[in-house]
């Protein structure tokens, strides 16, 4: 079986590895196809595909957009992109200013609680998408939390010191921007559309099917039996493309690898011929 993994970052969002580390592990790992998908961004898709060229791996071009559905946090993958296309990029430097808006705002009500953060700290920013992780990470080396998801919950979610409601481009407007671009559009882990609801997460998943989204992660490294069927269910009775990935982002999600996710994940190559086909027939 050839294997890809359809969902991983880089430096140039909240992974922690280059574009060219990235398709280095990639090769390292076996991988017959990497997507380079950093949250809204493209800016080191190129860097990646020629480390490729290079290592003979093929990269998929593609992003990350965080959107919201009915008031619930939705999060888009867009895969064979063309990265360079004027509706994609001005897509992502809208996400990007809104992004960076929330960002100092979060930091500056930290700094003020007392905590040790500044926007000093990131003057020099190598990436271009600043996240939260980055922010919690700093957080977590000062001893304020095992890991980073302890730091989300502590002092950046709702009634926290640094949290900051999150303003996003609709989901129509980023599946039109992925679609312009000659991509594909996919729904990303939909178990997290809503952790407490499992029927609303459906819902809004098949929701977002019919504004346009081409498809869903069937495959995702924390889907357990249950997800993994909800979603197979979904991509049957509604015919859509399947898609899955690890969701990596080096040392910001320890225990996390490329490929296997948590130990037992696998995406078969299948899914990204079926997707060069649909492109390709639109």
């Amino acid at each position: 079986m050839k294997w890809v993994d359809l969902h991983a970052h880089t430096s140039f969002s909240d992974g922690s590895l280059t574009p060219e580390q990235l398709v280095e592990l990639g090769v390292e790992k076996g991988l017959s196809a990497l997507a380079v998908t950093d949250h809204d961004t493209v800016d080191g898709v190129e860097r990646a595909l020629n480390r490729g060229k290079q290592l003979g791996l093929e990269v998929v071009p593609g992003l990350e957009f965080s959107t919201r559905i009915e008031g619930r946090d939705l999060h888009l993958v867009g895969l064979l992109v063309d990265h360079r296309h004027p509706a994609l990029t001005d897509a992502c430097r809208r996400m990007q200013q809104l992004r960076r808006q929330r960002n100092e705002q979060m930091i500056c009500q930290l700094e003020q609680a007392g905590l040790p953060v500044s926007l000093r700290q990131f003057e020099n920013f190598p990436g271009t998408s600043l996240t939260r992780a980055h922010i919690a990470y700093v957080l977590m080396e000062a001893g304020y939390g095992r890991d980073i998801k302890e730091i989300f919950r502590s002092y950046m979610s709702r009634g926290t010191p640094g949290y900051v409601d999150r303003k996003v481009l609709p989901p129509e407007e980023c599946i039109a921007a992925i679609h312009q671009a000659g991509g594909l559009a996919f729904v990303a882990h939909l178990h997290q559309i809503n952790r407490r609801d499992p029927e609303e997460c459906v819902r809004l998943c098949r929701r977002a099917l019919e504004l346009g989204a081409d498809g869903l992660e069937t495959r995702y490294c924390e889907f357990d039996s249950f997800w993994r069927q909800t979603a197979e269910e979904i991509a049957r009775t509604t015919g859509c493309l399947r898609s899955g990935g690890s969701d990596f982002h080096g040392r910001f999600k320890p225990g996390l690898e490329l490929m296997t996710g948590y130990g037992d994940l696998r995406v078969p190559y299948g899914f990204l011929s079926r997707m060069k086909k649909r492109r390709k027939d639109r």
